[in-house]
């Protein structure tokens, strides 16, 4: 008899066992454990202070993504070896590649620093964790709607604090464009494109020019240190170099997917 009970405890345990998910980078694990919370914890392939741009795939990531029900990523653009994630995957692995869902393919991949963006994704992860994992749908639900309504009582906010006020700042690369779109705002330029790539003596040419008649107060990063060329120009300029990632949010109550916004937003204070 003992057995029996124990045989149908287990296998009540395997029907709501959580859904193996993968995320890609941090910004998507945090939004994913988020809506995950209470169901189950998201596995994590690139950690944090590692660059998902030349990030190279180890056996044991390998392993992860085959086990894996649902992988997220950004796009195959951004994480480098994710477009081989389709090779690897198992035949009943689901995949959800983020940026043609939220419509941004060929830009700025940094779409956690858009709180409309954000809201979007919180949305599509949903309905994904969703269908994969129907019984926790109430679950999932509820912890979506939480987190949207951080994004929004945040995004409202700081809209309205930003309102006619433009800070002074370039990039070392293109990851604040989709934070500027919500906000109103634009850097006054940006030093690699798409991150290592940069258009050469005529592209800093235009840098320089664009620094001599709009002086900037500060260089936002997201590498520790900042590039060789975005040093070199800090210091002609007497720009103050800024590490994003360095800098701790305002409120340590917000979900990790806030705090994330919030440190851009100091930063941008410090640029007015």
């Amino acid at each position: 008899m003992r057995f029996i009970i124990l045989l149908l405890c287990l296998q009540s345990a395997a029907l709501f066992a959580a859904p193996r998910v993968v995320t890609s980078i941090p910004p998507l694990h945090e939004i994913t454990a988020a809506v995950m919370k209470g169901v189950g914890e998201p596995a994590l392939i690139i950690k944090d202070h590692a660059s998902a741009h030349h990030f190279a795939f180890k056996p044991s990531h390998m392993s992860s993504l085959q086990q894996a029900d649902l992988v997220i990523w950004v796009g195959r653009q951004f994480e480098a070896g994710f477009n081989r994630v389709p090779d690897v995957l198992p035949p009943s692995a689901q995949q959800l590649e983020l940026m043609p869902g939220l419509g941004i393919e060929n830009s700025d991949g940094h779409f956690w620093y858009s709180p409309k963006l954000l809201l979007h994704s919180v949305e599509i992860i949903l309905t994904a964790l969703t269908n994969l994992d129907p019984e926790n749908r109430a679950q999932y639900k509820v912890n979506a709607e939480s987190l949207i309504e951080a994004i929004e009582s945040w995004r409202k906010n700081k809209q309205a604090q930003w309102q006619s006020r433009q800070p002074r700042f370039i990039t070392d690369h293109a990851f604040t464009a989709h934070f500027e779109a919500d906000m109103g705002f634009k850097a006054i330029a940006t030093i690699h494109d798409h991150h290592d790539s940069h258009g050469g003596f005529k592209d800093l040419n235009r840098i320089e020019n664009s620094l001599r008649t709009s002086p900037a107060a500060c260089l936002l990063t997201l590498e520790n240190p900042a590039s060789p060329l975005a040093q070199n120009l800090a210091q002609k300029y007497q720009l103050q170099i800024v590490n994003v990632l360095a800098i701790v949010a305002t409120n340590s109550q917000y979900p990790l997917t806030v705090q994330r916004l919030d440190q851009l937003n100091i930063a941008l204070r410090d640029c007015l």
